[in-house]
């Protein structure tokens, strides 16, 4: 008989259905877990056995197995938490994790209750290590592979490379009567004083900005911009200035030989101490940026705009001007860029070449009304009330654009009651190339045609008037604050008498004089005899040799000079050899320097005749409109948030800069991208890291590790890794945790069913334990 079989089939439910109990029982205990993944039992009928009827063979099972228990992964709830490193996924994936005795992170979970430990990594409650990526602090960009998240407690300090400062100047502000520069009103020696003054006097600006960067340890600084009219409609210049004490910023190399022995900025000996940059600018009829141009503020002070000595000009690539700053004391100086809410266009434009007389004339003798082009020359009067008259005469010599000598012009006064000062420009214009006019302070102005670098230059001008009248001056030039002195001759590269002129690159083989005798060869000397800018005599000479001439070139001389005359030489537009003091004029200085002859042995008289002195271009610190010809980078376009000039009080409407001190981290915040971004006591706000995930094909073919741990297998497949809400990965909802998913009335319809089964399971035994009995019962 088969009744023994039905045992063993009720034998083997009861196994199974214990065993379903025991995943019932699991769930249940779970319901709290967090992130808990349910588990379903599945059964499977067993081998059946074949039986014989009256209708053929046929089959009774043998009863039950568990086919499996499955894992259910399905979306949890989710529940708020006041932690802001608690993270429940949204969607697929799992956070990955490191062990700590590991160096593989093949451990993964969807609990994401974790802490920062002592040392500052983000672990789970047994310590197992967050992965992720750091991020770049400035542009958010992921950096190198999946590892560790670590915050760290602290934040280095980073220096300040980039200022904005947006500000409103009132338009209402009249233009200044006489320009009185802000360098010129700086004096950063101010500070060393027995009773300190501030180094700008209030009454030398119309507003002024200020703003704290920050050096390369974290230490604060006052940035401070002073903004003020000039003479020019819609025009203010500005002056970027840090505290005199506390400016380290390195001399150059031609600096420090002029200030030596300071090799930094020292406020005890330097005006410019604390003056980083000057500038000027432009505002359209609109009150929009058009043009900013910017100088360096050497050591002295002098910035002379109108040469090009201390201008800044910019690259293509450049956005903005730049200042350098040092507070450290460190051996280079370092660069902030300065935005004033316009981007440099990428423009270079050609600046004219302008030469302007040093005297202005008069239309009455009481030098009370200034010429103009219109006047005739019975009106013009020097300063003196001296009067031109017929037969007066105005000789010039000098160059054109390109360095061609321009041929001497004399003009001679014929009927001064009819002729106009016009006539005299009309020729002036035919002879040099250029725009001849009378400014308002009655001086001869010259602008060249041509923009750029420019050989536009009067090397001479005389006046002969009976009545010794001298209305325009003896010199028309650019405004130097520093004695120039300059060659009479000028030299050339060819030996036909014409341009193109030497340059200070040029090899002596291809130097020639005006005349074109040369070139200057080996073994050539030159003997200057002249006077430094203190005064002492000189007398020395330079030979064209190895020793002394190494590169065998025109910069040796020049470099020679410099030593020589304790000043700076050069080569200027025209071919000219010019020395300028490296010390402006002041009221307890007065330049002496000087060349009174050269002597030539050998070589060619290539700047001016033996015996010939230098022309000298006297000091000055006011300005006329001159300026010195170049390609400037002065161009810019306003952006959405600009400085502008309108009918308002001046303000400052917004400032920034991009440095800051070291700081602690103070809290932390997660994103839905999972970007963990760390809050800072120096206020700053920084993306540190963000966390990775990871998914599987086969979500059932984890393993479960225990303590909401699962490792991957041969049947999941290798992790899919991901950001958040990338590669079909979920995203981060932070301050949150994902509660188990166990439905505890589906589990407890489960229990019943469960146990009505095992309790069916149960009477079949004990019923087949009592067909047993009366089967051993037949025989009595």
């Amino acid at each position: 008989m088969g009744i023994s079989s039905s045992l063993y089939s009720s034998i083997s439910g009861l196994s199974t259905l214990g065993n379903s109990m025991s995943v019932i029982g699991d769930n249940v205990s779970n319901v709290n877990t967090i992130a808990f993944k349910s588990s379903r039992a599945t059964f499977q009928d067993v081998l059946s056995q074949q039986v014989s009827t009256a209708a053929g063979s046929s089959q009774i099972g043998r009863g039950v197995t568990l086919s499996a228990v499955d894992g259910i992964f399905a979306q949890g709830s989710f529940e708020s938490s006041s932690t802001p490193t608690d993270m429940a996924i949204g969607g697929d994936g799992f956070f990955m994790l490191r062990e700590a005795s590991s160096s593989e992170a093949d451990n993964y979970s969807r609990a994401g209750e974790f802490r920062f430990d002592k040392e500052g990594y983000l672990v789970n409650p047994a310590g197992y290590f967050v992965q992720g990526w750091g991020l770049d602090a400035t542009t958010g960009e992921r950096q190198g592979t999946i590892g560790d998240i670590s915050l760290g407690k602290s934040t280095p300090p980073v220096a300040t490379t980039h200022v904005d400062a947006i500000v409103n100047v009132d338009s209402r502000e009249k233009n200044e009567t006489t320009e009185v520069r802000l360098f010129d009103g700086w004096d950063g020696r101010n500070a060393a004083a027995v009773n300190p003054t501030p180094p700008i006097s209030a009454t030398n600006y119309e507003y002024s900005s200020a703003l704290k960067v920050y050096d390369s340890v974290g230490a604060s600084h006052d940035i401070t911009i002073y903004f003020d009219r000039t003479t020019k409609d819609n025009q203010w210049e500005f002056l970027v200035t840090a505290d005199p004490t506390e400016d380290m910023r390195a001399l150059s190399a031609a600096d420090q030989l002029i200030y030596s022995p300071d090799t930094r900025y020292n406020y005890l000996n330097h005006k410019g101490a604390g003056a980083l940059m000057y500038g000027v600018i432009d505002f359209s009829t609109s009150g929009d940026i058009n043009n900013i141009s910017c100088y360096n503020v050497p050591p002295d002070g002098e910035v002379d705009p109108a040469l090009n000595d201390n201008r800044i000009v910019l690259n293509p690539a450049d956005n903005f001007y730049s200042f350098p700053v040092n507070f450290t004391g460190d051996p280079v100086n370092s660069m902030v860029e300065l935005s004033f809410g316009a981007r440099y266009s990428g423009q270079s434009l050609p600046q004219t070449q302008i030469l302007v007389s040093d005297k202005g004339a008069y239309a009455d003798a009481t030098a009370a009304t200034l010429i103009t082009a219109d006047t005739t020359w019975d009106s013009v009067y020097d300063a003196n009330g001296n009067v031109i008259a017929n037969g007066d005469q105005f000789v010039f010599n000098g160059y054109t654009h390109d360095g061609t000598v321009a041929a001497t012009l004399t003009y001679t006064v014929a009927t001064a009651v009819t002729t106009k000062v016009q006539d005299m420009l009309t020729q002036i214009e035919t002879t040099f190339g250029c725009s001849a006019s009378i400014d308002a302070s009655g001086k001869l102005r010259l602008t060249d045609n041509q923009g750029g670098d420019s050989g536009l230059y009067v090397s001479s001008f005389t006046t002969t008037a009976a009545s010794g009248a001298d209305p325009f001056g003896s010199q028309i030039n650019i405004t130097t604050s520093k004695q120039k002195i300059i060659s009479t001759g000028r030299a050339l590269a060819t030996n036909t008498t014409v341009p193109p002129v030497i340059t200070a690159n040029s090899d002596w083989g291809n130097v020639y004089s005006s005349a074109g005798a040369g070139p200057v060869a080996a073994g050539d000397t030159f003997q200057f005899i002249g006077l430094k800018p203190d005064g002492t005599a000189v007398s020395s000479t330079f030979t064209v040799n190895a020793t002394m001439s190494p590169n065998n070139n025109v910069q040796d001389l020049i470099d020679w000079l410099d030593t020589t005359f304790d000043a700076t030489a050069s080569i200027d537009n025209a071919g000219s050899l010019v020395l300028t003091d490296r010390t402006a004029d002041s009221a307890g200085f007065s330049s002496a320097l000087a060349v009174s002859s050269i002597v030539y042995g050998g070589a060619p008289a290539i700047f001016g005749p033996t015996a010939t002195a230098f022309s000298t271009i006297p000091a000055d610190t006011g300005e006329d409109g001159s300026r010195a010809g170049d390609i400037v980078t002065t161009a810019f376009d306003p952006e959405a948030l600009a400085s502008t000039q309108y009918a308002n009080s001046s303000t400052t409407i917004f400032q920034d800069q991009d440095g800051y001190a070291a700081g602690f981290l103070q809290s932390v915040s997660v994103d839905t991208e999972g970007v963990i971004t760390g809050h800072y006591s120096n206020g700053q706000v920084l993306k540190k890291a963000q966390v990775a995930l990871a998914t599987f094909n086969n979500l059932a073919g984890l393993f479960k590790e225990g303590g909401n741990i699962f490792r991957e297998t041969s049947e999941s497949g290798a992790p899919i890794t991901g950001a958040p809400g990338t590669n079909g990965l979920g995203s981060i909802a932070p301050n949150s945790l994902e509660q188990s998913n166990v439905d505890i009335g589906n589990e407890f319809v489960k229990l019943i069913t469960t146990q009505r089964g095992f309790q069916a399971n149960s009477k079949i035994i004990s019923t087949t334990d009592e067909m047993l009995a009366d089967l051993i019962n037949i025989k009595r």
